[in-house]
């Protein structure tokens, strides 16, 4: 496979332009070959192939800089899977990855159900004293200093 421009593997992988000069930048991917004459950024399979896996990760959740941890590992010259080497590292992510999910879906969950009994009682019955911010709104400013109006008791 002939080298392509950055603008051809942005097509290729649906990542933009400036994502791939940013992963570029912080080392995500090697630092790209430049053409002779122009200076176009000249990129491989493999540079595709490894901005593909960083999109994966990125669907997973994973945080950049947890992703720079697994790619840095990889292989960066020559063929060859580097499966075996990084899946020990991913396997323990995505582990963690999971945890903060089901975190975030106890909160919500218990969110949800202190939700839906304020709404099931606040048709019903009146609002728990303090509930109501209405009464804390004063009816006219009150004035701290001459010249400087506040809100207040």
């Amino acid at each position: 496979m002939k080298p392509l421009k950055i603008g051809e593997v942005a097509k290729e992988t649906g990542l933009s332009v400036k994502a791939i000069r940013l992963y570029e930048k912080i080392r995500l991917i090697p630092a790209s070959e430049r053409s002779f004459g122009s200076g176009y950024r000249l990129y491989t399979e493999r540079d595709v192939r490894r901005l593909r896996l960083i999109q994966r990760f990125k669907l997973l959740g994973l945080k950049l800089s947890e992703i720079k941890g697994i790619v840095a590992s990889l292989k960066l010259k020559g063929e060859g899977c580097d499966c075996g080497r990084i899946k020990p590292h991913v396997r323990r992510l995505v582990n963690q990855q999971l945890h903060e999910i089901e975190k975030k879906i106890n909160e919500l969950t218990h969110l949800r159900q202190e939700l839906r009994k304020i709404q099931k009682t606040s048709n019903k019955l009146p609002l728990p004293q303090g509930f109501c911010l209405c009464s804390e709104i004063p009816s006219r400013p009150v004035r701290s200093r001459p010249g400087l109006e506040i809100l207040g008791q």
